[in-house]
């Protein structure tokens, strides 16, 4: 598990320390949706061959749906405050900036 941390950490220092180019991108982008579909598939298969999993996947479900739906309203929610939070400090920061030039004058 660790390889995968240090292999993460590796990639992203690249990337911060020396992005690739437009044309790189583009296929790096690709690769990672490629490497993405088939986790997906790969996992998908996986669950679908798993009886257990396979009968017990109406309640998992209903777990799964509540789960997702409250991340997303709770990351809306979060985001919407640290949004106005930021605003705000914004909106003071500027005023503080524009009477500062208007002590100058």
């Amino acid at each position: 598990m660790s390889f995968i941390f240090i292999c993460l950490a590796t990639g992203g220092l690249i990337g911060f320390f020396r992005p690739p180019s437009k044309a790189l991108a583009k296929y790096v982008n690709l690769a990672t949706m490629a490497g993405l579909f088939i986790l997906l598939v790969s996992m998908g298969a996986q669950l679908g061959s798993n009886k257990k999993v396979a009968a017990d996947l109406g309640q998992m479900g209903i777990q799964a749906f509540v789960l997702a739906g409250m991340s997303v309203l709770g990351s809306i929610c979060l985001v919407r405050l640290l949004a106005a939070s930021l605003e705000k400090r914004l909106s003071l920061s500027a005023a503080k900036d524009i009477s500062k030039a208007g002590e100058r004058r």
